[in-house]
């Protein structure tokens, strides 16, 4: 598994956030802490005219669990809360058990080269890069790679 506590990924901003308040938001917790320098990745940002992309990452924002639950506490008097959560590799476990706790502001998960096995649909696998039959299991992809926001898109026009 890849190393997400190097001190590098550790400095910058928790969090980072793009596109019109009041969008449909996609909430993405990152394991490897992309979004360095207060910007979400570019791969992204073409998606920021038509959602909000809030983008947490876990390197830098040590009680994370806590930053989710008061991000979707925020969306919990919309009209009508369309969120959606991307996550990746060795949280995505941890991710779908607290996201589940507001279950009713979540429309669904979307997982990047999860490490556990999913069979729910509320939780999808967007993009599996490795072949589930080798038993090595490779670092998930980064949740910026073309692959992911093709992934995310293509899942999220599927939703409506």
């Amino acid at each position: 598994m890849r190393e997400f506590d190097e001190p590098s990924r550790a400095a910058g901003p928790g969090v980072v956030a793009d596109g019109p308040v009041g969008n449909p938001t996609v909430l993405v917790i990152d394991p490897a802490g992309e979004a360095l320098h207060d910007a979400i990745p570019a791969t992204w940002r073409d998606l920021t005219d038509r959602l909000r992309i809030v983008w947490l990452r876990v390197p830098a924002a040590p009680g994370w669990q806590s930053t989710v639950d008061a991000v979707l506490t925020r969306h919990r008097d919309d009209v009508q809360p369309v969120l959606d959560v991307v996550t990746s590799g060795p949280i995505a476990a941890d991710v779908v058990d607290l996201v589940r706790r507001h279950e009713s502001l979540v429309r669904s998960v979307l997982l990047v080269d999860p490490e556990v096995d999913v069979d729910d649909d509320f939780v999808r696998v967007v993009v599996r890069s490795h072949d589930a039959a080798d038993d090595r299991i490779p670092p998930p992809l980064p949740l910026g790679h073309p692959d992911v926001v093709f992934g995310v898109v293509e899942e999220l026009n599927r939703l409506g």
